[in-house]
This record gives C-alpha cells, structure tokens and sequence, in this order.
C-alpha cells in the first residue's frame, strides 16, 4: 500500500512537471504556431494553439485576482503607525518565505489577557493601508491587532498564490500561540474580501485553535465570482480544475463551528451582499451572528455608524462564554442598523 502510495505520489509529481514544461514550450511557440497553422492549418497545430492559449489564461488568474502594487508604491512602502506602540515583525513560513506583521498592542490594563485579533486584508495594497480602520478597532474593541501582509504584499517576500497565503496564515497562528505575552485561548479572526476567505480556511483547519471568526463582504468562492463579473460567458460551466485559485468559501464554512459574524454592506459593487447572507446560512455555528449595514460598500463599510458597536457587542459575546460550550441561537441573529 505504502508502495503504491509513493508511486502515484511520484508520477503526479512528473506529470505536473511534464506539463509545466509543455505548457511553457507552447507559450513560447506561440506565436511561430499561429504563423504556422495559418499558412498549413493542421489539427494538432489548432490544439498546440488552444493549449498555449489556456495556459496563458491560466497563468494570468493571479494577475486579476491580486493587486499587491495597487496603489502605487505599495511594495516599496509600508506606513507604520504614529504615536503608538508598535512592533513590526517578520516570520518565516513552513516553505522558508518571510511574511511582515504588524503588532498593535493595546496599553490598557491586562493587555496580555485580552483577546488578539488577526487581520487578513483584502486583495491590493498593504497592511499600511488598512492603519486607520486598525487603530479604531484597536480603540473600540480593546483589543491586541496583529495585521498580516501576505506573501508578495507589502515588504513581505515571493509571490502571492492561494496555497502560499494558506502557509502565511498558518505561520501566523503559529506565532501568536507561541509569544507568551498574547493569551492563545483568545484568538480571534478578521477577514475583508480575499482576507475572510483566508480566515475561513484557517478556522476550518484549526477549529480547536481559534475563538472566533469575524468576515466582512466576502465571497463563496473565486469559481462564484467569475460566473458574477463574467456573466456573458458561461463560467459556471467551467470545471473546478480551470481554476489556478478557488478559495472554496463555501465548502469549507461547513468546518467553522465557533462563532461566527458576518458583516455585509448592502452597497457592496463588487462582491454580490448575497454570498455574506449565504455563508451565514451555510455556517453550522451555532453562535452567528448577521450584522448588515445598508450604505456600506465594499472597502468602506467600516466607517458606517454602528460597525464598532456590532463588533464590540459580538467579542464581549464571545469572551463571555470562550471557556463554555457555545451558547444558543437568539431569538433573532440579524442586524440591521
């Protein structure tokens, strides 16, 4: 068994790389091909053509998924915060990238026992970006706010991929249960965007590790998105494995089983305010909560009155009963303010 194991194990390993190299010979043949079939035509020249194709619409996924230069300068430069506390970290992962952090630790007292939240930002720009929203958490919750910059973001090293940003948020759980001075009973996760997806997967694969969860305006999953903002095409058609990211949301939601809030602005322009109602119905936490703010958008939703008392609300909730088994459902779990 063990054998055959091995086996298959080292003939995926060939065949990927059999097609790596396929794929980047037809990408540089491209053009000759096309030359080529238009004077001779041919059906395996048509085939070489597509494959070529494919690959380089494969490869070009990541290009429309992240945006770790937007704005401009983004990789050159990270603000840090003023006037405040801080510590700027760098943590390697399990395949030897170093990943930048930002420590915001709050001076009140028994700042060593109060819960720690970990950031996962959206898909452009930097940690440095996201300081304003981070420092009225900071104030509102009373919290410890580690900000994560994934791999290929900000002054963080190598390139962003969906299993790269997985090894990034596993690193960083990793080091918040490890410093003494953070409480690793208290760990809760925040995600906007691109960044609730990571903290779903993160939840999921460390159910008995985290807290709580926390996602705003995200999404089911990339396969949902592109039948979204490609409606003219028929992408629901498309198989999974088309697919170079998923971020399968809402299988994995299905694995989150501690609290839960999800946050939805209903003037979102970019990801449909549906997929949060979604993953809150497709979430088996028996401790979720709703809370939906009519003019947020999809950055912005922050700055909406009454996001830091939902959220507030929501961590007092959680610190309460983190020792006990998740209570019940309230008699009503939705938000509207």
């Amino acid at each position: 068994m063990e054998k055959s194991w091995k086996f298959w194990t080292f003939a995926e390993k060939w065949l990927l790389i059999l097609a790596s190299w396929s794929w980047a010979l037809c990408h540089i043949s491209l053009l000759p091909l096309i030359l080529t079939f238009s004077i001779y035509g041919g059906i395996i020249l048509l085939t070489l053509i597509f494959v070529s194709v494919t690959g380089i619409l494969y490869k070009c996924q990541d290009v429309l998924l992240y945006y770790p230069e937007q704005p401009s300068s983004s990789r050159l430069y990270v603000p840090m915060p003023t006037g405040i506390p801080y510590e700027n970290i760098f943590i390697r992962t399990k395949d030897g990238v170093l990943v930048n952090l930002i420590l915001l630790r709050y001076t009140g007292n028994n700042a060593a026992y109060l819960p720690t939240v970990i950031y996962f930002h959206g898909n452009a720009g930097n940690i440095g970006h996201r300081l304003p929203n981070a420092l009225l958490m900071l104030v509102n919750l009373k919290v410890n706010l580690l900000l994560v910059d994934y791999r290929g973001y900000g002054k963080s090293e190598g390139k962003a991929s969906e299993a790269g940003i997985y090894l990034d948020s596993e690193a960083v759980l990793d080091y918040v249960i490890t410093r003494p001075d953070l409480d690793n009973t208290k760990i809760i996760l925040f995600g906007r965007s691109l960044g609730g997806a990571v903290a779903i997967q993160l939840a999921s694969r460390n159910p008995h590790r985290i807290s709580a969860i926390v996602m705003e305006n995200t999404f089911l999953s990339i396969p949902h998105m592109a039948s979204t903002l490609f409606s003219f095409f028929p992408m629901r058609y498309l198989p999974l494995w088309c697919y170079k990211n998923k971020f399968l949301s809402y299988r994995k939601i299905s694995q989150c089983r501690m609290p839960s809030l999800f946050i939805s602005g209903l003037s979102d322009q970019l990801i449909p305010p549906v997929m949060m109602k979604q993953l809150y119905e497709l979430s088996p936490s028996r401790t979720k909560r709703l809370a939906v703010f009519p003019d947020g958008t999809h950055n912005d939703t922050w700055q909406c009155q009454g996001y830091f008392t939902a959220l507030e609300q929501f961590i007092k909730e959680v610190i309460k009963n983190h020792c006990t088994e998740e209570i019940a459902n309230t008699s009503s779990n939705v938000t509207i303010i």
